[in-house]
């Protein structure tokens, strides 16, 4: 009989696999539930014990009833997302096989735009002033109160897709029509000019544990719509803006309740008051290469980190590894060569350079902020020369 514990990991694409590598090297059978067009990826195939696949993991019946099926030979002791939209399908089958782990109504803190801002609002953190789309009148009261513009979001969108701008009334109450019976799964906010900000931390036992406060140099808003080259930086430790990031963050970690894991958080300073306001809160380790960012400035895995303390033993007690005190940031862009050549960038910083098709992007790491600041600065205009392609996300 096979006494090691089982993790079924589901995730709808190719991400989370050194979750997967860290959870067997942590003695875990590691089961993969993903969905049929993915089978071909490169999952660490060397790391994981059984691969399931359905055709839509959005298909609630079907996945309950697969992974019921499956649980009639195999104990899964631990259900984990790895991806954003994962989250509420793995919360949902813990409530339902009464697993360890968080539950439908944290998640939904986690995933629904509405229900995040509602609650930490409530808990007296700065939110941009919002209204859901439900009752027309409150929706026309609150562009009559809060100057435009405004952007209408997806409750339980992802990044910034389908987030749209909009200037006036007409437009707002134009797209509502449009929307018809998906409106409630919108809701109308404030836009706020400002720097967006991005901390991603490690939670144990309802603590922060770990935080990485950084600043993205183009919104995802601005990338998604107008086009341009991701960039992301670390800020420097007991800088002003560090020390208002970790506290803010503490205060959202503790209003949405998540006991464990990991945490990709954004938020935005007004360029008019130069007060921090949450943006949004993700269950799950940060996309854009945030990850390898941290990890070539400090050595520090956020998804190696993530299974240690998702599988770690009741009653065992995290703790952080070493770390190296750099600062670390990086670049990224759609290329429009199939295999953009990085070899002009070689200073001495960078630390890892992207090998991908029709990607060009690079890592930098340095004991000076300053210097990694200066590096971006320099090669955001070379990298629209030399490589910048951009495709809209289509609204």
């Amino acid at each position: 009989m096979n006494t090691k514990p089982t993790v079924l990991c589901i995730v709808g694409a190719l991400f989370g696999r050194p979750f997967m590598i860290e959870a067997k090297r942590l003695g875990w059978n590691v089961h993969l539930l993903t969905e049929e067009r993915y089978l071909k990826e490169a999952w660490p195939r060397d790391q994981i014990d059984e691969v399931f696949a359905v055709p839509d993991l959005f298909d609630e019946k079907v996945v309950r009833n697969v992974v019921c099926y499956l649980s009639r030979k195999t104990v899964y002791d631990r259900i984990v997302g790895l991806g954003e939209f994962d989250i509420e399908v793995a919360a949902s089958l813990r409530e339902h096989t009464r697993i360890p782990g968080m539950g439908e109504t944290t998640s939904r803190y986690f995933r629904d735009k509405l229900a995040m801002r509602l609650k930490t609002e409530e808990d007296g953190i700065k939110v941009p002033a919002f209204t859901r789309i439900l009752h027309h009148s409150q929706v026309a009261e609150f562009m009559n109160t809060i100057e435009a513009p405004w952007v209408l979001k997806p409750r339980m969108g992802a990044s910034s897709a389908k987030v749209q701008k909009m200037f006036h009334a007409e437009e707002v109450w134009k797209k509502i029509e449009e929307l018809g019976d998906k409106q409630s799964s919108f809701l109308l906010e404030k836009y706020i000019p400002g720097d967006v900000y991005h901390v991603d931390s490690l939670v144990s036992e309802r603590k922060v544990v770990y935080a990485s406060c950084s600043k993205y140099g183009t919104s995802m808003l601005d990338i998604n719509t107008t086009g341009g080259i991701f960039t992301s930086r670390q800020l420097e430790k007991g800088s002003e803006d560090e020390l208002a990031l970790q506290k803010i963050n503490q205060d959202v970690t503790k209003s949405l309740g998540l006991l464990r894991g990991t945490m990709h958080n954004e938020y935005i300073k007004s360029k008019e008051t130069g007060e921090f306001y949450f943006l949004e809160a993700s269950a799950r380790v940060g996309g854009a290469r945030i990850p390898d960012i941290i990890y070539h400035a400090s050595g520090l895995c956020l998804w190696h980190e993530w299974a240690k303390i998702e599988l770690e033993e009741k009653g065992s007690k995290y703790k952080l590894p070493k770390m190296r005190n750099e600062y670390g940031g990086g670049i990224f862009t759609l290329a429009r060569q199939e295999e953009p050549s990085l070899e002009p960038y070689n200073d001495p910083e960078v630390r890892w350079k992207q090998k991908k098709k029709h990607f060009a992007g690079l890592t930098l790491a340095s004991p000076d902020p300053k210097r990694v600041e200066e590096l971006l600065m320099n090669y955001y205009p070379r990298f629209a020369r030399d490589f910048m392609a951009h495709v809209p996300i289509p609204q």
